[in-house]
């Protein structure tokens, strides 16, 4: 059963990435790199299946694709679906970054939490005000990389808004100040991801993490979705996902280069 849902997911998460980044087919494995913004996150390659026989070869080819685009060469991908990988990775230059916990929710186990007092919530669409975005696409980048001095362009402000497709985006404010982000991804086959909750520093062990989980999640189901995912490094923030009815499914690996510097993801909810 686990297997099962671990392989829809996958799936999911190479449809997803199709639609939002440049592939490159570098058999067995596809690249998902975004157009313009070399950030970690968005950059990565994922198994296109089940490994057999020697892939140091294939690695060695995938390797140029990223440094030919100034892209980290780097993986996520569940680690179940492909076991051999992990070894083949840390033989050809990689490391491990991280193993997350996938984890998964559906309407009947989804519990709703009310946000803390003085906390608002706005629901943003593909349709709504572009300078929602522009702030959006700030807390969004600043919640990740805290300390980079951001200004979103025109361009990645229209990107968002595209990419969201028919998935929701939900901005956090404290009080009227922009603090904290979430979304979840257009949906395929039912299944969508819950992603980008990020809480700036100043704003965080305050429960916008929850708050904004939460109405993520609600937001999904009642547009139809039936399974949300979501991957996360934290054991703290698997608990907040757990108050909202997610469970943990399986691990999932990320690698990166080995010359970049450590502790290149580490990302929190708040």
């Amino acid at each position: 059963m686990t297997t099962g849902l671990s392989a829809r997911l996958q799936a999911s998460m190479r449809h997803m990435a199709t639609a939002r980044y440049e592939t490159v087919s570098v058999a067995p494995f596809t690249a998902y790199l975004h157009p313009s913004d070399p950030l970690i996150y968005f950059n990565y390659a994922i198994p296109d299946g089940p490994l057999t026989g020697d892939v140091r070869e294939p690695l060695r080819r995938l390797r140029a694709v990223f440094e030919a685009r100034g892209r980290a060469p780097r993986f996520e991908y569940v680690s179940e679906l492909a076991p051999e990988l992990a070894q083949a990775l840390l033989d050809t230059g990689f490391r491990q970054e991280a193993e997350a916990r996938l984890m998964i929710c559906t309407p009947e186990r989804f519990t709703p939490i009310e946000p803390p007092e003085g906390v608002e919530l706005s629901v943003l669409t593909r349709d709504s005000a572009r300078e929602e975005f522009r702030v959006y696409c700030r807390i969004a980048r600043m919640g990740f990389v805290p300390h980079e001095v951001y200004t979103p362009s025109e361009e990645e402000i229209s990107k968002t808004m595209e990419d969201l497709g028919e998935g929701v985006a939900v901005l956090g404010r404290v009080e009227g100040q922009p603090a904290a982000v979430g979304l979840f991804s257009p949906p395929s086959l039912g299944v969508s991801e819950l992603a980008g909750v990020a809480t700036l520093e100043d704003f965080r062990k305050r429960g916008l993490g929850t708050a904004i989980t939460s109405r993520v999640a609600r937001e999904a189901f009642s547009r139809g979705v039936d399974m949300l995912f979501l991957s996360t490094l934290s054991p703290e923030a698997g608990r907040i996902y757990e108050r909202v009815g997610f469970r943990f499914l399986t691990p999932m690996l990320f690698f990166v280069d080995a010359a970049l510097p450590e502790g290149a993801m580490s990302p929190s909810p708040g």
